[in-house]
């Protein structure tokens, strides 16, 4: 093996180990990118142990109309609340168009949240980016974040057609994947009584 070393010319010799580093850390990147997300780890409580007491809110998306969440009432919502910086919630916003595109005719609802303080700005070029047709609104202080007692971004809340948590992740995930339909499912089939 030594021999084969001594036979490369003493310039490219040094050059080499520069290389192999550059060779490791694309090599890596690109195995970073194909890695799957998993799928989301949520279990749904049960319709007892669903919080009785909705967490309404009233936010602007980026062309400044209203919206409310009490508007989905009646719906499956998944809230997602995120900022356009984080790479763990960039990876995971095709898969949400992908889930919202899915069931968006059968009562279901994806509505970002995001918490970037120029939301109005940094926002227009993210939504085209990810060719994102769901609802967006804008959290400049948080309100949300602390209402819902968010840690960590991406945080994901899964409300029933009454508005009441029936389960949370934080962290990215496929929200494409067999499991995550099955929650949608699942919580589409649930009966809705209005209060």
């Amino acid at each position: 093996m030594m021999h084969i070393f001594q036979r490369i010319p003493s310039r490219l010799r040094n050059f080499l180990p520069f290389l192999l580093i550059f060779l490791a850390v694309v090599y890596l990147s690109e195995r970073e990118k194909q890695s799957p997300l998993p799928a989301p780890q949520i279990s749904l409580l049960s319709q007892e142990m669903r919080t009785t007491e909705s967490k309404d809110f009233t936010l602007s998306n980026i062309q400044g109309n209203t919206v409310r969440l009490a508007d989905f009432r009646g719906n499956v919502v998944l809230l997602n609340i995120f900022a356009t910086w984080c790479r763990p919630c960039r990876d995971e916003m095709s898969s949400l168009e992908a889930l919202f595109q899915t069931y968006r005719t059968k009562g279901f609802v994806v509505l970002g949240v995001s918490t970037d303080t120029n939301g109005e700005k940094v926002l227009p070029p993210f939504i085209k980016e990810y060719a994102l047709t769901f609802p967006i609104v804008v959290d400049t202080n948080k309100e949300v974040s602390h209402q819902y007692r968010v840690r960590g971004i991406p945080a994901t809340f899964l409300l029933d057609q009454q508005g009441r948590i029936a389960g949370t992740l934080t962290g990215s995930a496929n929200w494409d994947s067999q499991e995550a339909h099955g929650l949608i499912e699942q919580l589409l089939q649930d009966e809705f009584t209005s209060q």
